[in-house]
């Protein structure tokens, strides 16, 4: 029997479990994961590479540079965090591994490069103004997006997860929402974007030597008050009038002008009455367990790939049209601030569900601190459920997870909650 080929996953994140599940069982692979130490994910891996809580990016390099060192034969290395993303590009140079460049993976850290490509090359997108985080005067903020129409979209120009992205409905506004947004930046810049009107969407492509192929398109549910969290997603995404080829077309654009050839992607759109509107692209698998959902519903394997793309492997993008056989989505839980005190309707909810193809996940447990509902590591679990179409897979999402409450009261004097996890190490 041949070796395992070695795949060095950087950093695992939360809601990725069915990753490590999909490359632990395959007898072709021998996973390595290099993680905090007290990540609960880390156990999961053939290799462990356990890290200082701090993962500091040097030591980071260098554990997993002596991991693939150590490897004889084939390997590849991926990752998941946009954080880890330049890290693991550098790694893949060094050992003459596939992937995207490592100037265009730092590149695409940061939202203002992005959108700036987009311009250049003319992707549609909102008119933005790159915004200096340490500005204070309230008239020079105001200049500052002079030009704009309001409502905003204020954001750091390098963060994830929802982080600091809040909406100001006026200039009365601007100066709370640059407040929100700019502790969240370590690079000093933020980004001011015209709201866009429509559906949300994200698009999930593979790209081999410059030629992407979308593999799904999925609907996002998210708040749209003073911040935006993603509350649901499912697939196959009701286009909303839009056309597949033009929503893929788009999509295509987007990659090219920021020279993303090769790897998987997941691009966020937003299809508005003038046709598809690119917000940004993050060069790696989608989270939120949507790779789950393409594969729930009939659709590509998507993690199998990213593995197969990252070890050098052919993949043939022909057989990668989407073919959808059914329906799938998450529906996210959230809880009103203060300290947990139980969670009710677990038993009568998992008994609704199929076992072999859905589930209810927990975050969160009596003790830990519901913080409000402002960037997406404040969600407190998920439902994913499937049906016939996706219309049926959302309605028995949602009806499930009605069914499970996480029940809170204010914190008692002198009582010391736990903070809750951090979402790399997410409890499930």
């Amino acid at each position: 029997m041949d070796a395992k080929a070695l795949l060095l996953l950087v950093r695992v994140g939360c809601l990725r479990e069915q990753a490590l599940t999909s490359w632990t069982t395959r007898t072709d692979i021998g996973l390595a994961v290099a993680e905090s130490a007290t990540a609960a994910y880390l156990r999961l891996a053939e290799q462990q590479i356990p890290i200082s809580p701090e993962r500091p990016a040097e030591e980071m390099y260098a554990a997993c540079r002596a991991a693939l060192a150590a490897a004889p034969g084939e390997k590849g290395v991926i990752g998941f965090l946009d954080s880890t993303l330049p890290l693991v590009a550098r790694l893949a140079e060094e050992f003459g591994l596939p992937g995207c460049s490592p100037s265009t993976l730092r590149n695409l850290t940061d939202k203002t490069w992005a959108r700036e490509r987009f311009a250049e090359c003319g992707v549609p997108g909102p008119r933005f103004r790159v915004l200096d985080a340490t500005v204070t005067d309230p008239a020079d903020r105001r200049a500052a997006v002079g030009g704009l129409t309001f409502p905003l979209i204020v954001k750091p120009a390098d963060s994830s997860a929802g982080r600091g992205v809040v909406r100001a409905r006026d200039a009365e506004e601007l100066d709370a929402a640059w407040e929100a947004a700019a502790p969240f930046t370590k690079t000093g810049s933020l980004l001011a974007e015209e709201e866009l009107i429509g559906a949300e969407i994200s698009v999930e492509t593979v790209t081999v030597g410059g030629r992407t192929v979308v593999v799904a398109c999925t609907e996002k549910l998210s708040t749209r008050g003073g911040s935006f969290v993603e509350l649901g997603q499912a697939v196959p995404a009701r286009l909303c009038g839009a056309s597949h080829a033009e929503v893929s077309q788009t999509a295509a654009a987007a990659l090219k002008a920021v020279g993303y050839d090769h790897g998987i992607a997941h691009t966020e759109m937003i299809l508005t009455a003038d046709g598809p509107r690119i917000i940004e692209v993050n060069p790696r698998p989608a989270g939120d367990c949507i790779p789950d959902l393409v594969r729930l519903a009939g659709g590509a394997d998507v993690y199998g790939i990213a593995a197969d793309l990252a070890l050098g492997r052919e993949v043939d993008t022909d057989a990668l049209a989407p073919a959808f056989t059914s329906g799938a989505a998450i529906r996210f839980l959230t809880g009103e601030p203060g300290v947990v005190r139980r969670v009710d309707g677990v038993a009568e909810a998992s008994a609704r569900l199929d076992p072999a193809r859905e589930r209810l996940v927990l975050l969160t447990r009596p003790g830990d601190v519901v913080e409000p509902v402002t960037t997406n590591l404040h969600r407190l679990g998920y439902v994913i459920a499937v049906g016939d179409d996706t219309a049926t897979a959302v309605e028995r999402a949602e009806r499930i997870a009605a069914m499970v409450s996480v029940v809170t009261s204010p914190a008692a004097p002198g009582e010391p909650p736990a903070r809750r996890l951090p979402s790399s190490e997410c409890w499930t």
